[in-house]
């Protein structure tokens, strides 16, 4: 189906439906019609784009790894150009925590972890240099992850350069650089 003005627009308000349902319950308890409520459409509308309530879901987990400013393998200068890309990075979260903190900390998914992992593998060069294995870079990221969390779900008490450059400390000793 063409993507115009007004399917992104009804998809956009599905999306936001579905996101202000998971502020007040669990993914797992929010049906189709709990969605089409709260966006004011018909279930027909949702079922030619979605085929149930994870596909939705899908395609918001799409929509913020792909918007991430994750620059990509080789297009920042050094160490100091990679530590503004993680900056830019936890810049992305902070502005966009709503959505940071329903996927990370209210449903943290597994999966969802996986993707941003794989993500971040696929689009920019390990945070300990090139020396590090995919063990190593494996672990840092992962490690990143509960980091994010700690750093949501504690009001962001670092900025978002101070946040990266303690990440690429912690990565940079775990590698052993």
């Amino acid at each position: 189906m063409a993507e115009n003005r007004r399917v992104r627009m009804t998809k956009r308000l599905m999306k936001d439906a579905l996101l202000e349902l998971m502020e007040t319950k669990p993914f797992e308890k929010i049906k189709v019609t709990d969605v089409c409520a709260a966006a004011d459409v018909n279930r027909s509308t949702f079922y030619a784009y979605y085929t149930d309530t994870l596909a939705l879901l899908g395609e918001i987990e799409d929509d913020v790894i792909a918007a991430s400013p994750v620059a990509a393998e080789g297009e920042s200068g050094g160490e100091g150009g990679f530590l503004r890309d993680l900056s830019d990075y936890f810049e992305f979260v902070r502005q966009n925590e709503r959505v940071f903190r329903l996927l990370l900390l209210r449903r943290s998914s597994e999966e969802f972890n996986r993707r941003l992992i794989d993500s971040v593998m696929e689009r920019c060069r390990p945070l300990a240099g090139e020396g590090a294995g995919r063990w190593t870079y494996v672990f840092c990221v992962s490690g990143v992850i509960g980091l994010l969390r700690e750093w949501i779900s504690g009001g962001f008490s670092l900025t978002s350069g101070e946040f990266a450059g303690r990440v690429f400390a912690l990565c940079s000793a775990a590698a052993g650089a």
